[in-house]
């Protein structure tokens, strides 16, 4: 359903998506007439292609009622069919959002312009919070993505840093039910200031950090994130204030896709 959602972004990008599982043909056209899906699936009655590939979950049992599905994941395939990258998990509940996907696997930026966002400003630093999908889901990882957008001749400080100077930071604070995974920066440039003998870390121009949250619950919402960022922006001859400012964004919680029922 999800990918639905998006395939206009997939296919803008020049990406095309099939779906395999071990459907009986009937079963997953039900579930295309239910659902408006547009791009292919693919019954692998059998489970034939699963074991093939070595997907096979081997965690349930053979009389157990899914017994045949694959280990949830994907394949991406460049222009000549070959195999680039691939991701799989444990649980089918869990995976990535489209927009990860496009991001991740294509470098596709994902459109934002709908999606939960705040944003917060000082001196020569713009900030801007956005979760990378319309809603949150059970199990789905989503990308939650600060941006720090500096004029040009201002500077933060990144990690390792001196002491008496403030790093740039954002943490995320979420409600009972979301999990947030750790925040990961972007890289820093060595930078000198003319005068001190320390040496430091900084981000410059445009800097993105983000995080994984993910709903471990199947409703309620909306959930509101508090991201909190902490900077401290300078330019060649001074440092402002430090700034800690706290963006908040409310986020609601979409309902489970069920299975469609074959006639």
């Amino acid at each position: 359903m999800e990918l639905q959602q998006h395939i206009d972004q997939f296919t803008a990008a020049g990406i095309r998506i099939f779906a395999v599982s071990y459907d009986t043909v009937e079963e997953l056209a039900a579930f295309t007439a239910a659902y408006g899906i547009t791009y292919p699936l693919l019954s692998d009655r059998g489970s034939e292609v699963i074991r093939r590939y070595g997907i096979l979950n081997t965690t349930l049992a053979e009389d157990h009622q899914n017994y045949g599905i694959p280990f949830p994941g994907a394949y991406v395939l460049d222009a000549d069919g070959r195999v680039v990258e691939k991701s799989f998990f444990q649980q089918y509940q869990v995976r990535p959002a489209a927009q990860s996907v496009l991001r991740d696997a294509f470098g596709v930026d994902f459109e934002v312009r709908d999606n939960p966002q705040a944003d917060a400003e000082s001196t020569g630093v713009r900030v801007h919070a956005t979760v990378g999908a319309s809603a949150l889901a059970f199990m789905r990882r989503v990308p939650l993505v600060v941006h720090f957008d500096l004029d040009d001749s201002l500077h933060l400080y990144g990690e390792p840093i001196p002491d008496g100077y403030i790093p740039t930071t954002v943490s995320v604070v979420a409600p009972e039910g979301i999990e947030v995974g750790p925040v990961t920066a972007p890289a820093t440039r060595p930078f000198q200031m003319e005068g001190l003998p320390d040496q430091f870390n900084v981000f410059e121009g445009r800097n993105e950090f983000t995080a994984d949250v993910m709903a471990t619950v199947r409703e309620g919402g909306p959930f509101a994130f508090d991201v909190t960022v902490r900077f401290q922006a300078c330019d060649d001859r001074q440092c402002f204030l430090p700034q800690t400012q706290t963006l908040r964004i409310e986020v609601p919680l979409e309902p489970l896709t069920k299975a469609a029922p074959v006639e």
